[in-house]
């Protein structure tokens, strides 16, 4: 059996309500191994919890900005620790805010075209 059948098959057997865990949870503080990639930044990963009016409002405007979900909070993360350290804000921060006000405006006109 493929591996995509045991995953379709696991998900058929969670959702009609099976406990399908196996195991108990583990806890390990080794080292992950860098991913290789180019840039040498290393991404971990956080639970933030948001209440679901909240992530319903931060989905949409990633929608808008044509990003991810997880790409727009980490912007907003590095604008706001920008602005706590009172520093130069980051040209790529900068960047991306040039870009997001691009784009909306490049909407607002197909859509002000799309409508004539």
């Amino acid at each position: 059996m493929s591996n995509s059948n045991k995953a379709e098959k696991l998900l058929a057997r969670r959702l009609a309500g099976e406990d399908v865990a196996r195991g108990g949870a583990r806890v390990s503080h080794e080292a992950i191994a860098p991913a290789g990639r180019p840039d040498g930044d290393m991404k971990i990963g956080k639970s933030l919890r948001v209440p679901l009016a909240m992530f319903a409002q931060i989905d949409e405007a990633a929608q808008r900005r044509r990003m991810s979900w997880s790409a727009l909070v980490r912007l907003w993360i590095a604008e706001g620790l920008a602005r706590d350290a009172e520093t130069a804000a980051d040209p790529v921060v900068e960047l991306h805010h040039h870009l997001d006000a691009a784009t909306r405006a490049l909407r607002e006109l197909e859509g002000q075209r799309d409508a004539a």
